[in-house]
């Protein structure tokens, strides 16, 4: 673990709380030290800096953040656009780009007196942040204060798509420091999530299915749309074909019934239990009737979920969850798991792997941008009246995904299944996973593979269990610090806890009440008219001729 210094005292608490959550984020210790007592220190904090206490350690041979204090920086005007340089000092998702952020415009300029350095961020074309070359490291200079957290506030509060500038500089010095380069992060994964479409006919509202495949195909990206399990009942088979037929469209799992607060109620244990199974079983009898294998990948209506049903989802074999941090920060807004949350690849809530998500909208690069510097992948949702108008958005959001770089498109049991990180290290390769189903193909070279859970505390033990695809269905259990002998070119899967609840259909309570088929008919009835009501509308709009 790494140690950071801070030179003099913390005044504000909720600064406190916020250097807290990033050391638990991160694995780093921060302590106040006074300059000078250097024991153990890997970098320094520099508050409210000026040039007597720059010049008092110019010797420091450790790396340095400085925070610039306020009454040396100078005003640049309330520009919201900041330029970043193309400095490899910056994450590669970053350089050369001008993002657009309320925060900016409150941005000062860092001092003319500052010399030597490199600006890494520009406001109207003088530096906000700068980095200064020393004994082989980078001391980094900001104009921007740490963000302060309120008591039971989320650190991803301040690391979101409209507000992330402040925190980016502190976090890239404090990464620099605290990472493995030898480790190769998760690949960029990206879908486009799409919530409530079925299989009942070829269209879905504003959503044209065989229009959106050659669409994806032309522009390379990949859809998944979010279905009801309470729509399995019927399958109009020329859709599933459109479907089978190609590679850009996939399905995942959205509740069960799509009720209120469906997956975020306080259910008895055997309730919870029998309504989520019943959403499994649908969804195998959809498979059954189309063809089109479904993600084991919940989307919650609503983004509404509580802990409980989390932990449910995780015992009956859901692979992970897509979840925005607002929506599960609202229903679970007690949990002591939520001020680092979302600010990981992904997280392990109540065993249950969780997937942020954020909306789709013309104005969402900032959360595509935060998702790709946490190495998360990056799922913007929408609906389908978000293409009402064409599908010009996702040409536009795909292009700029695309441009982040090598980006691979995919259903989200692939997304899940393929994100961890790995370590080449001779013959042996290292997994670092950070969901708890994976598949990996064993590279020429390799004959050993180690698993690293990083959520799992020193005294905590899950099972873990791994078998070859293709050559049996026999899994094979994997004891504590020992390897999985591999051959290269076979494609391994590994399960961390192996589901401990069997799905039956015996037992499962019916569960088909009136107001939700009501309910859903009335819905679904409603979106498949939209188009016609826009044409007619459109219609009517029309000049008269005279």
């Amino acid at each position: 673990m790494k140690t950071i210094g801070i030179i003099s005292p913390i005044k504000s608490p909720g600064i406190r709380r916020t250097l807290d959550a990033i050391g638990e984020v991160l694995g780093i210790r921060f302590e106040e030290r006074i300059y000078g007592d250097g024991a153990g220190i890997d970098a320094w904090i520099l508050q409210e800096t000026d040039p007597k206490v720059l010049l008092a350690i110019a010797h420091c041979d450790v790396p340095r953040y400085t925070i610039v204090d306020d009454s040396q920086l100078i005003p640049c005007g309330e520009s919201s656009t900041i330029e970043f340089t193309p400095h490899h000092a910056l994450p590669c998702v970053m350089r050369g780009r001008q993002v657009n952020g309320d925060e900016a415009t409150g941005f000062k300029a860092l001092p003319q007196w500052l010399q030597n350095v490199t600006p890494l961020a520009l406001k109207v074309g003088v530096p906000v942040w700068a980095i200064q070359e020393a004994s082989g490291h980078y001391n980094h200079f900001v104009s921007q204060p740490i963000p302060e957290l309120n008591d039971g506030e989320p650190l991803f509060q301040y690391f979101f798509g409209r507000q992330f500038l402040s925190l980016l500089p502190l976090l890239v010095f404090l990464k620099s420091l605290s990472e493995d380069r030898d480790w190769e992060p998760p690949p960029l994964q990206a879908c486009f999530m799409f919530d409530d479409p079925n299989l009942h006919w070829p269209t879905y509202g504003f959503i044209d299915f065989s229009k959106m495949k050659r669409h994806a195909q032309l522009h390379n990206y990949h859809v998944s749309f979010a279905t009801i399990p309470l729509d399995a009942w019927f399958v109009h088979s020329p859709t599933a074909l459109i479907f089978q037929s190609c590679e850009q469209l996939s399905l995942l799992i959205h509740g069960n019934d799509h009720v209120s607060r469906e997956l975020a109620r306080g259910y008895p244990d055997e309730e919870q239990n029998w309504m989520l199974r019943q959403a499994l079983l649908r969804i195998a009898k959809l498979e059954r009737r189309s063809g089109v294998t479904v993600s084991r990948v919940m989307a919650p209506p609503h983004g509404a979920c509580s802990e409980s049903v989390l932990g449910e989802m995780a015992r009956l074999g859901f692979e992970a969850a897509c979840i925005s941090r607002w929506s599960i920060g609202s229903y679970n807004s007690k949990a002591n798991w939520l001020c680092t949350y979302g600010m990981r690849p992904a997280d392990i809530v109540a065993g249950m792997t969780i997937i942020p998500r954020f909306r789709m909208s013309p104005n969402c690069h900032n959360s595509i941008l935060v998702a790709a510097l946490l190495h998360q992948p990056i799922i913007p949702m929408g609906h389908h009246h978000d293409i009402a108008e064409g599908m010009q958005l996702l040409s536009d959001l795909s292009g700029f995904v695309n441009s982040l770089g090598n980006v691979q498109w995919a259903n989200m049991k692939r997304i899940s299944r393929y994100h961890y990180a790995r370590k080449h290290e001779g013959r042996i390769l290292h997994l670092r996973l950070f969901t708890k189903h994976i598949e990996i193909f064993v590279p020429e070279g390799i004959n050993q593979i180690f698993v690293e859970r990083p959520w799992l505390e020193r005294e905590e033990y899950e099972t873990l269990v791994w078998r070859t695809l293709g050559e049996t269905s026999e899994w094979k259990l994997l004891r504590p610090d020992e390897s999985i002998h591999v051959q290269p070119g076979k494609i391994i899967e590994i399960v961390s806890t192996f589901p401990t609840t069997y799905l039956r259909e015996k037992g499962v309570i019916s569960n088909l009440h009136f107001w939700p088929i009501v309910r859903r008919q009335i819905t679904e009835a409603k979106d498949r008219i939209a188009p016609l009501i826009k044409r007619v509308s459109g219609i009517s709009k029309l000049p008269t001729k005279t």
